[in-house]
């Protein structure tokens, strides 16, 4: 009973079933309708007709007579054409259909036939020498009920697409659940899960990926913690080698260690202050600020530094809730990063903010040596570096912009960059208003 569960439990089966169901219920539909309009169209003409017509030509008499002929027309409903060797007359006015019909034997008997000329049907019927040819009045619909029909069968049609629609929206809905947790994850929200409410093989992928989100968070909840645990081992053995420094002589190899051991501290503080970031998104001092003030307040402590940095566009009123400490700290990251890998005689940096309801931007560009296309995913990972060199003369320990998208992600903003190599570099952090 495995193999049958597995089947009835598929998503193809379903889908299959439901466009089967659609197909059939569709082909009755639309067969009926045609079934039905074809009965009622050739009811007038085809139900007794033989029966029918002997009758009016009996009543017609013998020759027959036009003034019969028209009463009986006007009664009827029918256009009545007669002709013989020694007369022919017409109850109609216009005979074009008639003489333009094309005919077919009728195989019930050889002396009647079935004519048609543009939507009108025709019954012609010998009797001796003498020709007969009935057709129903142009002013008679053939199926008072048509039009309704007509609508019926659009609304079935409607409805019942709109059910198989509906069926496979419902059948589906699991991948719109597991892109959005796609995006949620993809965003860094690693503890968003999608829904278990199925039983077909979209519940079991929803439960994979589940499980591959819980993995992906452990793995980089070790990696934080072990650097985390790293750092904190290292500063008593940091201490002990600066207490232990200053019994030194002095000398190039005793500054050369001291500064080693400050650029390890640095790091040690850097990688101590992003994990606390991470982790305490709740304490920020937020306070309502005019991002138009902190930023000329950061631009002074860079504006000696060449290539510069200018100011384009900062309107006032743009206040967000931030703690500005820390948002001066991604400013400066940023800025420092730009000045690094800008040459002096560059343009200036520029820096514009501006409203984009429900966000307030701020872009920050430069036009330095920028940063290749397939490096761009990576950038916001601790300790990842575009210079592989990792020398002094660029500095830095690839921690900075891990910090920047931390610290905003904590403020509920964003940081986006965008990048074109040997054109420039461009930075936009958004703030929700």
């Amino acid at each position: 009973m495995g193999w049958f569960k597995k089947i009835i439990r598929s998503i193809f089966t379903k889908l299959l079933v439901v466009i089967i169901l659609t197909g059939i219920c569709i082909n009755i539909v639309v067969g009926g309708f045609f079934w039905h309009y074809r009965s009622a169209a050739g009811r007038p003409l085809h139900r007794n007709v033989s029966q029918y017509l002997d009758y009016i030509i009996n009543d017609l008499g013998q020759p027959p007579d036009l003034e019969r002929a028209k009463q009986i027309g006007r009664q009827a409903s029918l256009n009545i054409y007669f002709e013989s060797p020694q007369e022919k007359w017409s109850t109609a006015d216009n005979l074009s259909d008639i003489l333009n019909a094309r005919w077919r034997d009728w195989g019930k008997t050889p002396l009647i036939r079935l004519g048609r000329y543009h939507g009108h049907h025709f019954i012609e019927i010998t009797r001796n020498s003498s020709r007969f040819v009935f057709g129903l009045d142009k002013g008679v619909d053939l199926d008072p009920e048509r039009k309704r029909l007509v609508i019926v069968l659009l609304c079935l049609l409607t409805l019942i697409l709109a059910g198989a629609f509906l069926s496979i929206r419902w059948i589906l809905k699991p991948v719109r659940w597991l892109n959005d947790g796609v995006r949620e994850v993809g965003r860094g929200n690693l503890k968003h899960r999608v829904p278990l409410k199925r039983t077909d093989e979209l519940r079991d992928l929803a439960a994979a990926f589940n499980d591959m989100t819980e993995r992906i968070r452990d793995m980089l909840h070790t990696k934080e913690q072990l650097l985390l645990d790293v750092s904190h081992e290292l500063r008593s053995p940091l201490t002990r080698i600066k207490i232990a420094l200053e019994f030194l002589p002095d000398g190039t190899a005793k500054d050369n260690i001291a500064g080693d051991i400050a650029e390890m501290e640095k790091m040690i503080n850097e990688i101590l202050e992003t994990a606390r970031m991470h982790h305490l998104h709740g304490n920020l001092r937020l306070e309502p600020m005019p991002l138009a003030d902190l930023i000329e307040n950061v631009i002074t402590e860079f504006e000696k530094q060449p290539p510069g940095v200018r100011a384009e566009k900062l309107p006032e009123g743009c206040i967000v809730r931030v703690d500005p400490e820390q948002i001066k700290r991604v400013f400066q990251n940023i800025l420092t990063n730009a000045l690094k890998f800008s040459s002096p005689d560059s343009k200036a940096i520029r820096i514009r903010l501006e409203r984009r309801s429900p966000e307030i931007t701020v872009q920050i560009r430069d036009f330095g040596i920028g940063i290749p296309e397939d490096e761009l995913s990576f950038i916001f990972e601790p300790f990842y570096r575009v210079d592989k060199s990792r020398t002094k003369d660029t500095g830095g320990f690839g921690l900075g912009l891990s910090l920047c998208k931390t610290i905003m992600e904590a403020h509920g903003g964003r940081i986006e960059i965008g990048s074109e190599l040997n054109t420039g570099t461009t930075v936009t952090l958004y703030f929700p208003e």
